[in-house]
């Protein structure tokens, strides 16, 4: 009995450094529909990685500019739901997550609108020479390429984040595995938008991260 207010102001303390280092996520949940919409964007981008089409022949065209126009709807929610995933959240990961996010956002849809739209627009208008030296284009490619960069450190960094606050480790490994994004189109593609489905689906389901630390200890 000479023990139990000792290990009782040290449970005390343990918890006061859960909430203080861990995140300052509000203890309510995200709203249920916010969830969905962030899981059926996801999926629907599931589609439109399969249907993409690897050359850009006159048949081609409807298909192109049906997938190049969705992904400018699908990429600003999705950076929105990285936001939402990560609000509350303190420190540098979630605060680099965050900017490379919108950035991710920003970039890839400059990158969509060009070597997507805008090439779609000239094939499909006869003027097939002009779209392929703009998609060829070295400022297209350089988009290109530095969109998935980006991609890929937000899911590391916002993984990162998630973890260090106390979340479980379903929507941690999720993110991670939607690093598969960065390959724009196809079945890996499609394996990553699946992950990005479960990770945005649990993450902002699960409530406050800290709390769960705590229940966790207690039990």
């Amino acid at each position: 009995m000479m023990h139990s207010k000792p290990i009782l102001d040290r449970k005390r303390r343990e918890e006061h450094l859960v909430i203080t280092n861990a995140t300052r996520r509000p203890i309510e949940r995200t709203s249920s529909a916010v969830a969905v919409v962030m899981a059926a964007v996801c999926i629907a981008w599931v589609v439109v990685a399969l249907i993409h089409p690897t050359s850009l022949t006159n048949d081609d065209i409807p298909t192109w500019m049906v997938v190049h126009i969705a992904q400018l709807v699908f990429a600003p929610i999705i950076a929105l739901g990285i936001l939402e995933l990560l609000k509350g959240i303190e420190g540098p990961a979630a605060t680099v997550a965050r900017g490379a996010a919108v950035l991710w956002a920003a970039w890839f849809s400059a990158y969509d609108a060009v070597a997507g739209v805008a090439t779609g627009i000239l094939i499909g208008g006869d003027a097939r020479a002009a779209g392929e030296y703009l998609f060829a284009h070295e400022l297209t490619t350089g988009l290109g390429w530095v969109a998935p960069g980006i991609w890929l450190l937000t899911v590391i960094l916002a993984g990162l984040a998630l973890r260090a606050s106390g979340a479980p480790m379903v929507p941690c490994v999720a993110l991670f595995a939607s690093a598969l994004i960065f390959t724009h189109a196809g079945p890996p593609a499609a394996v990553g938008f699946v992950a990005l489905a479960v990770a945005l689906w649990s993450g902002l389901t699960m409530g406050d991260h800290a709390e769960l630390v705590i229940q966790r200890r207690r039990s």
